[in-house]
């Protein structure tokens, strides 16, 4: 028997996930995925109230609304559900029941009523419901990192963010319970992630270092492998699927960076994530990249072998600047423990899901 086309690879994932998110109801089976295409069926989650929905369903559910307030297209043309999907997927916690009347919390009303024009609108910008991407209070991308070296199915949470600008409790908790029934239903052995933080990736050099030359070069080959995509494919996602344009892509990758906002305790604003990272992120789900294009396992990143486990380097696994960044977010990891993750070295050294900067990692088994 040959071996799957890339396209037969594609379509086959497409449908195993379609099914397993949404249920099989092409066969008049009933909805038995996590998130039911129903409008009215959208799951609840248990301490937060929102409702989980995939970020596609939520761009939909809120086209007319996002292409009125941002003048930009959101796909409000389109009718056809999500079903193209690549390794990369992103979740989102969203308040579908909720008014403009009801969406600014007291005290931001207050500053609003003491406030000119120019911050008034700034405020509302930031919390009220006006703006339709603030009724997203977290967002989770989710990533099928399984390897040649690594080859039992394995998800990591690549990205798990609540709003600074929201008061709903309970987000966070209710968006690692969400990874944990996908990657169960999907039937992975396991579910990993890296614990961000500011400091572990000090003393690398900067990426953005990286030459013209070497970017150009990168985006020629990029091109070519877009060129190489099948006809058939193309055709199905056109007539199904909306993509966001560039300048959607930056409203959409912008306003949920900027919900990963912290501030310290002088109330100076940080991020622990770049918004290139999460603009990485979003282009794969839209554009459902897979991490292995010929239907064969990933081969993944590469080993980070620690040479002296006694007197790691600063930049190694274990070493002044993990230690740093380990410190700095205890209180993160002991969130984590709570839902069962455990930090384990090997999946940073040896399974080759992630890449060189030492960020602690933590992992739960099914």
């Amino acid at each position: 028997m040959n071996p799957p086309t890339v396209c037969e690879h594609r379509m086959s994932h497409h449908t195993l996930l379609d099914k397993l998110l949404h249920g099989d109801i092409h066969i008049g089976g009933e909805e038995i995925g996590v998130f039911p295409r129903s409008g009215n069926r959208w799951m609840k989650m248990p301490k937060s109230g929102l409702s989980a929905m995939m970020l596609r369903s939520f761009i939909a559910l809120y086209a007319h609304d996002l292409e009125e307030y941002y003048g930009e297209d959101f796909g409000e043309d389109y009718k056809g559900m999500e079903c193209i999907y690549g390794d990369t997927l992103v979740f989102v916690l969203a308040d579908i029941d909720g008014s403009e009347s009801t969406s600014v919390p007291s005290k931001i009303r207050k500053k609003i009523k003491k406030s000119g024009k120019w911050r008034r609108d700034r405020l509302r910008h930031q919390w009220g419901y006006i703006n339709p991407l603030n009724r997203v209070h977290g967002f989770m991308i989710l990533k099928d990192v399984t390897n040649k070296n690594q080859k039992e199915k394995t998800y990591t949470i690549d990205t798990v963010a609540s709003s600074y600008f929201s008061e709903k409790k309970g987000v966070g908790s209710d968006l690692i319970s969400i990874a944990k029934i996908f990657s169960q239903k999907a039937g992975a052995k396991h579910l990993v992630l890296e614990v961000a933080n500011e400091y572990s990736a000090c003393g690398f050099p900067d990426s953005e270092e990286e030459s013209e030359e070497e970017s150009e070069e990168e985006s020629e080959e990029e091109s070519e492998e877009e060129s190489e995509e099948s006809e058939e494919e193309s055709e199905v996602s056109k007539k199904t699927m909306w993509y966001p344009d560039e300048s959607s892509l930056d409203i959409i990758c912008d306003e949920l960076w900027k919900k990963c906002m912290r501030k310290n305790n002088q109330d100076i604003p940080y991020y622990n994530l770049s918004l290139d990272y999460i603009e990485n992120g979003l282009y794969a789900y839209f554009h459902s990249e897979m991490m292995s294009e010929d239907g064969e396992l990933w081969s993944g990143t590469h080993e980070n072998i620690v040479k002296d486990e006694d007197e790691p380097e600063e930049t190694e696994y274990g070493g002044f600047w993990y230690q740093k960044g380990r410190r700095s977010q205890r209180g993160l990891m002991g969130f984590y423990e709570k839902f069962g993750f455990v930090e384990d070295p090997e999946v940073f050294k040896k399974w080759c899901c992630f890449y060189e900067i030492p960020y602690p990692t933590m992992r739960i088994s099914f």
